[in-house]
């Protein structure tokens, strides 16, 4: 949440327990901010009566819980719900309520693996990698016959959060372990791509040269590989690595050193965010 959002009713004296997010709030708006950050997981069943009745008595938002109260007898859906709570706090950003209200709309008829397995992609792609991870972790433990294409997407998913921490040989396990269930060319090039980082390349040339699969599919990678490299050359870092060569090359070490120590602290700052 970014700037500042003045509170609409009091203060809660006495916390109300969010069992499926597993948060205490005391506020509507902390109410708010949970809905948009845990969209995939809530549903129908998130607005109960003892949650309306909290509103009223705990935040003296008695007209709201007025409002919810006549909703919850006449079955509304989540999304309606989420609404009538966010025109009435006035929560902000815009886009943070629109985008909550499409997945609680997409949620309507997902089951709970279903939503656990969005929240985790959405975690992933956000770059919250342990709490994606320990979603993934969840269906393992406890998704009931997970069929093979499933069972696939989670292994690719995986692999590709393992490769951001730069584990590749972790990661290259995985992405064969998804190319056997599920057979897709992205999961094969993924497992090529971590082999390529670990092995030397005549390594990864002897290899490919053993495995008709790899030959083309290793072509392919070769040209996602340029691609990459192409984009390095225009980005930021790479602008800053030059930086540091004319610094070298011109002499000025004072600079130079402390353009390293600062990229250093970059690189390991958005580390540490990923592993967090």
């Amino acid at each position: 949440m970014s700037g500042i959002i003045l509170c609409t009713g009091r203060y809660a004296t006495r916390p109300y327990y969010l069992e499926k997010i597993g948060r205490r709030i005391y506020s509507i708006e902390e109410l708010c901010y949970c809905m948009v950050q845990n969209a995939f997981m809530i549903d129908s069943d998130f607005f109960g009566m003892d949650l309306v009745e909290w509103i009223g008595d705990e935040l003296g938002l008695e007209k709201l819980s007025s409002e919810l109260r006549s909703m919850l007898v006449h079955n509304c859906s989540a999304v309606s719900f989420a609404g009538m709570i966010f025109d009435y706090v006035g929560y902000s950003p815009k886009e943070d309520v629109s985008r909550t209200e499409d997945v609680l709309r997409g949620n309507a008829d997902m089951d709970v693996y279903e939503k656990r397995m969005s929240m985790a992609e959405y975690l992933m792609k956000q770059g919250h990698l342990q709490q994606a991870f320990n979603e993934y972790e969840y269906l393992w433990r406890h998704m009931p016959e997970m069929d093979k294409n499933v069972k696939a997407k989670i292994e690719h998913n995986e692999a590709v959060m393992y490769a951001h921490l730069f584990m590749y040989e972790r990661a290259g396990e995985l992405f064969y372990k998804a190319w056997e269930d599920g057979g897709d060319e992205e999961s094969y090039m993924g497992f090529l791509a971590a082999k390529r980082m670990t092995l030397e390349d005549r390594e990864y040339v002897d290899f490919i040269s053993k495995n008709k699969e790899a030959h083309a599919l290793s072509l392919k990678l070769e040209q996602r590989l340029d691609e990459a490299n192409d984009l390095y050359d225009a980005s930021s870092a790479n602008i800053k690595l030059r930086s540091l060569e004319l610094f070298r090359s011109g002499g000025k070490m004072s600079e130079y050193y402390e353009e390293i120590d600062r990229i250093t602290e970059d690189m390991k700052a958005e580390y540490r965010s990923l592993v967090n």
